[in-house]
């Protein structure tokens, strides 16, 4: 009798481990089933979707909206207009080595208008930092002398920065990203919010063979302020300016001798920094790693 009892009982456990097992199962499937959605859930989720979209619009307020188009619209200038007008309407001059080689020249027609010229040509140059610059400087110091020629660029760059500061102010971090890509981004953001800032732009700017053109536009949308970011980027580039004067100013007055010992100077200053060019930015690395 116990015996039978005892064949019932695992019988009995048998089937209650069968059962759960089963609804275990049961429950298993009907949960993965509920995960997929199917054609109307899809349908109700885009419907939600569409509706917070039209919702944001609606919440958004005129202003915001204005201002978000406007931004589009300056990045499509930038990114499309800009490169399209240059390739068409100024192959033959800004982006051709002929024209910058005859610049002196064709300013020296001109006195009266050539300073404004030149200063509007370094402000493009900042603003556009696929043209070279030197050349610029080299025709002011050859018309308007070191001095003049100092003034020229000092004020030309200073508002060219000004105005890549804000728009990269204006458009934001997005199309910064857009423009220039995440990671240079990246790590020159974490250069200009470092508490090291000042003297990491002035380092950028001093040091030849530095990638230097993308800082005022990243400085817009760092928390690095725009007065002591002119200022530092102008004595930081102060040298190399005076050294391309220096050239003007001694091929305006034939002293190849002085021409051949700046660009001398010049040129063993570049390799210097291109062949210690790592660790030049383990130095600024360094700063930038300091809280």
């Amino acid at each position: 009798m116990s015996t039978e009892k005892r064949t019932n009982s695992k019988e009995s456990k048998k089937f209650i481990e069968a059962t759960q097992q089963s609804t275990t199962d049961y429950g298993i499937r009907e949960e993965n089933h509920r995960k997929i959605p199917n054609h109307q859930e899809r349908k109700a989720f885009r419907k939600d979707l569409m509706q917070g979209v039209h919702s944001n619009l609606q919440e958004t307020s005129k202003r915001e909206r204005r201002v978000a188009f406007g931004k589009l619209m300056v990045l499509g200038v930038i990114l499309i207009v800009i490169p399209v007008l240059l390739t068409i309407y100024c192959r033959d001059t800004l982006l051709s080595t002929d024209f910058w080689n005859q610049l002196p020249s064709k300013l020296s027609s001109h006195p009266l208008l050539s300073a404004l010229a030149l200063v509007a040509l370094q402000i493009i140059q900042i603003v556009i930092c696929i043209l070279p610059g030197q050349p610029i400087q080299l025709a002011s110091s050859y018309m308007y002398g070191v001095f003049g020629g100092y003034c020229i660029a000092i004020i030309g760059a200073t508002l060219g920065c000004m105005v890549t500061y804000q728009i990269a102010h204006f458009l934001g971090s997005d199309a910064m990203h857009l423009m220039f890509g995440k990671e240079k981004v990246a790590s020159y953001m974490r250069k200009l919010n470092s508490s090291k800032a000042l003297t990491i732009v002035f380092l950028i700017y001093l040091v030849p063979g530095i990638p230097k053109d993308l800082v005022s536009y990243i400085a817009g949308i760092s928390d690095i302020e725009l007065k002591p970011f002119l200022l530092v980027s102008t004595l930081g580039r102060s040298p190399g300016i005076l050294g391309s004067l220096l050239i003007g100013s001694f091929w305006s007055s034939k002293n190849y001798t002085g021409i051949a010992v700046v660009a001398a100077v010049m040129l063993f200053l570049l390799v210097w920094c291109v062949r210690n060019r790592k660790d030049i930015m383990k130095k600024i690395e360094s700063y930038e790693e300091e809280q």
